[in-house]
């Protein structure tokens, strides 16, 4: 019975108290819930800061929506709104704030920015709703810093905003809620006072990739590896300048990965490669082998860290404890850079302080955003364009990349004045030498043998004399045998007085196309493939028509070669198929088949293959054919005059070979003569 009474009693408590806590529920969420009528008209953005509640991520794996949602948010205060370097790769944060709309029939539009963050996400209680971000490609403008958001009548919809960043937060953390129009007022703005900016960057960019094309020129003409290193600083640098204009002004030239690969391998790369770059200009390997050591090892530990934070980016796992970001990753270029700022001065090179001045600058000014004198700058109210630039560290890192490779150009410069300086003196001290030497033999000379020597001088230049004359004589005299035209002229008669006049028009017509061709080949040095085999054609023609067509012949030309622009010398070819007719058909009283096969099996040669079924040479030799007479060998002599010139113009060595053919019985069977021509 008592028990009975104190439950009754006790149930008007209960409900009492559960009554309380949903009212102050419904208070609670009133307090933090945004409450709309309608479109607000607003003429700037709204911090929604205070209507917001914060999570960071401090697990070793992200965690997926339904996870974050259990976890305990608190207030997004001005303790988790500062911007700051994270001691870890990756820094995931998430805002959830609620929105209510409680109009009847107008649907309400905003734009919420948590500002620039690489990746964001927007979620509601159904999941995912939209991305955006600064490596997101499909999205441009300032759309990668906003995430749109729609609220229908009588509506109240939680987001949950999901936001990722680098090892360092961009700028500190925001909320703000745009309608479309201040949301397109703000772009208008951000674009005008980013102008100055942007112009600034593209110079530095600019001017990084001319100093980049003039290092490429050189290492070119010179192969040093020093341009090479300086090269691939530049580059990276120029890489670095177009990531840094993509981020900023969400340009989209890279793809997401790309830009991590940017970010975490290219940013570490910098420093190994100017390290490696000043190392080769001073001789520090050779200066300082125990201290370049230490380099060596440095540099390795940088490339490493490059992988870590690269794998780190892409997998979104950490591989080491959140501390290995803030004190391991600087450590080695700290270190590295302090080691080279030790060493530059106490190198023994002229150019050591170019180098010191350029690694200087770039590290005062990289340290320059870190100092507060920035700040103290914004204080001094010289205008939003100017803030804007200042307000933006990583202006002066690249600022300080390209002053740092202006004074590595200078370097370079003057280096190639000291070796031009010392390549001058060793050249004078050499022709002084030189002068020396030919004033001590010339005197020795001239008293011992002056009257000899001049005599020896006369007669030498009067034999040179002479055989220039002669040889002159020689290249305007025809360059086809005599006999063979005093032959052709006596079968033209032979024709008219036999009355055969068509044979004797059509022997004219081929005799008068050979000697235009020859005459005019006789004007070059050299002429085309086809010519000459078109001069070999009709000569072998008119030949044929002398012997009563005895003289079969056929030309083979391999496909790749090109006879319109392949070059030789004029009737190169001619004087070793005369030979073949001559002295290999015409003793046969079938006749007989000449093959020529032209192939270039290397690209600067041609191979020319004369081959012929005749009686061979050593039965050639027993008839004393009156063919065979000095006259005869008149354009074999040319010929090999011809190949001794080309090898010596050309150095390169033209062969002719020569091969009797025979049979199993060691029966001849004929001639074959094979050319190496280069072209």
């Amino acid at each position: 019975m008592n028990l009975h009474c104190l439950i009754l009693v006790s149930m008007p408590l209960r409900i009492s108290f559960i009554v309380l806590l949903i009212i102050c529920a419904v208070k609670l969420f009133a307090q933090d819930t945004l409450v709309f009528k309608a479109q607000p008209q607003w003429q700037g953005g709204v911090s929604i800061a205070d209507k917001c509640w914060f999570y960071e991520e401090t697990s070793l794996h992200p965690l997926s929506f339904d996870e974050v949602k259990k976890q305990a948010f608190v207030l997004y205060d001005s303790t988790h709104r500062q911007q700051r370097f994270s001691n870890r790769p990756l820094i995931i944060q998430w805002l959830r704030f609620s929105i209510s709309n409680v109009s009847v029939s107008d649907t309400i539009h905003f734009f919420f920015s948590p500002g620039p963050h690489v990746y964001m996400l927007l979620y509601d209680s159904s999941g995912q709703l939209a991305k955006s971000g600064l490596y997101e490609t499909a999205i441009r403008g300032i759309e990668k810093g906003n995430l749109p958001l729609t609220i229908n009548p009588q509506t109240a919809k939680t987001f949950w905003v999901r936001t990722e960043d680098r090892s360092n937060m961009i700028l500190p953390g925001m909320a703000y809620l745009n309608t479309p129009f201040t949301f397109m007022q703000a772009d208008a703005e951000g674009r005008y006072y980013s102008t100055l900016l942007f112009l600034l960057l593209a110079i530095i960019t600019g001017s990084l990739f001319f100093i980049t094309l003039f290092a490429a020129y050189q290492y070119y003409l010179y192969k040093d590896k020093v341009f090479l290193w300086y090269m691939a600083y530049t580059s990276c640098s120029v890489l670095t300048g177009i990531f840094l204009i993509d981020i900023r002004f969400t340009a989209n030239f890279f793809s997401g990965l790309l830009l991590d690969t940017i970010f975490s391998v290219f940013i570490y790369l910098i420093p190994v490669l100017y390290s490696l770059f000043i190392g080769n200009m001073l001789n520090l390997p050779q200066q300082f082998k125990k201290t370049w050591l230490a380099v060596k090892i440095l540099i390795a530990i940088t490339v490493v860290q490059m992988l870590i934070q690269f794998i780190t980016y892409r997998a979104g796992a950490f591989l080491f404890p959140d501390q290995f970001g803030y004190f391991v990753l600087p450590l080695p270029m700290l270190l590295l850079n302090f080691i080279l700022l030790v060493l530059t001065p106490l190198s023994k090179e002229k150019v050591k302080w170019f180098l010191f001045s350029g690694l200087l600058s770039m590290l005062l000014l990289w340290s320059l955003p870190v100092t507060g004198v920035l700040n103290r700058a914004v204080e001094l109210r010289w205008g939003n364009i100017w803030n804007t630039i200042i307000t933006y560290p990583p202006f002066f890192m690249l600022l300080g990349l390209c002053v740092e490779a202006v004074c590595f150009s200078f370097a370079l410069a003057y280096r190639s004045k000291l070796v031009l300086v010392e390549r001058n003196n060793l050249q004078q001290r050499y022709n002084e030498q030189l002068e020396d030497e030919l004033k001590k033999r010339t005197a020795e000379l001239e008293q011992k043998n002056k009257l000899v020597e001049e005599q020896k001088i006369k007669q030498v230049q009067t034999v040179f004399e002479q055989k220039i004359a002669e040889t002159e004589m020689t290249a305007l005299r025809a360059q086809m045998n005599p006999h063979f035209i005093f032959n052709c002229l006596n079968s033209i008669k032979l024709y008219t007085l036999e009355n055969d006049s068509e044979t004797a028009s059509n022997y004219l017509t081929i005799f008068s196309q050979l000697i235009r061709l020859v005459l005019d080949n006789s004007r070059s040095e050299k002429i085309t493939l086809e010519k000459e085999l078109e001069t070999l054609r009709l000569y072998i023609e008119l030949e044929a028509m002398r012997f009563k067509d005895k003289v079969r012949y056929h030309i083979q030309v391999s496909p790749e070669i090109d006879m319109q622009y392949t070059e030789l010398p004029p009737l190169l070819i001619q004087p070793y198929v005369e030979n073949a007719i001559w002295h290999g058909l015409m003793h046969k009283k079938e006749g007989g088949t000449i093959a020529i096969v032209i192939t270039q099996p290397a690209e600067n040669f041609l191979e020319v293959e004369i081959q012929d079924d005749g009686v061979g040479r050593e039965q050639a030799a027993l008839y004393k054919s009156k063919s065979a007479t000095k006259q005869k060998s008149y354009g074999l002599k040319m010929t090999s005059e011809r190949i001794d010139m080309i090898n010596q113009v050309y150095g390169i060595k033209a062969t002719v070979k020569v091969e009797d053919l025979k049979d199993e019985k060691n029966n001849a069977t004929g001639t074959k003569v094979v050319i190496k021509i280069p072209v």
